[in-house]
């Protein structure tokens, strides 16, 4: 089964703000993240995390509101494409970008942690010495989740099997309808198309 999911990631102390221009609303129960469809977490990084499952943000127009006089961190895993990219935005603008794609590669804009050059390094090499003749891993997928996971402390995208990374998580309740920001759901909304509920 692939993941589709969503880290929205801002300093914890802004995380109902968040909540509430998204439109979750708290419920009190906990569990693993990947058995809600909203779930929330502040980490010791001081980073409070929601995760949503199974819709898109595009960062250029539905997180630049969002990002309006704060960070946010975006994080979008499509394993079912082999398509992962994290964006840290401050004040609308786009502070760093780490995207790998199984067809496009991988790419960075602006300064991403300085942490991740040692990471992408081994990644590198655990996909140089694959054997040929064996299907092949693209560990480079794994690239925006840590560039995430150093300013957050929340990894659990990678590895959703590991009950440690995705326990303790408020499970949200999903707004009724989910919010409609950007151009593109602006058209959608005045010509009757896109996603219904």
């Amino acid at each position: 089964m692939g993941i589709v999911a969503n880290c929205l990631a801002v300093r914890a102390q802004e995380g109902d703000r968040l909540l509430g221009q998204v439109g979750a609303v708290r419920t009190g129960r906990t569990g693993d993240w990947s058995e809600a469809v909203y779930a929330g977490k502040t980490f010791g990084s001081g980073w409070y995390v929601l995760v949503i499952q199974g819709r898109r943000f595009d960062p250029d127009h539905d997180l630049a509101p969002l990002a309006a006089g704060r960070e946010i961190l975006h994080l979008y895993v499509d394993d079912v494409v082999m398509h992962s990219s994290a964006v840290l935005m401050k004040d609308g603008k786009v502070v760093w970008r780490v995207i790998s794609d199984a067809d496009e590669g991988y790419s960075e804009e602006g300064e991403p942690p300085a942490g991740l050059a040692p990471i992408l390094a081994e990644l590198r090499r655990n996909e140089a010495e694959q054997d040929p003749d064996e299907p092949q891993v693209d560990y480079v997928f794994d690239a925006p989740i840590e560039a995430a996971a150093l300013v957050t402390g929340f990894r659990g995208l990678a590895d959703t099997h590991d009950p440690a990374l995705g326990a303790g998580f408020e499970w949200l309740e999903p707004p009724a309808k989910p919010p409609r920001v950007g151009l593109f759901t602006a058209l959608a909304q005045l010509f009757g198309l896109g996603r219904k509920g």
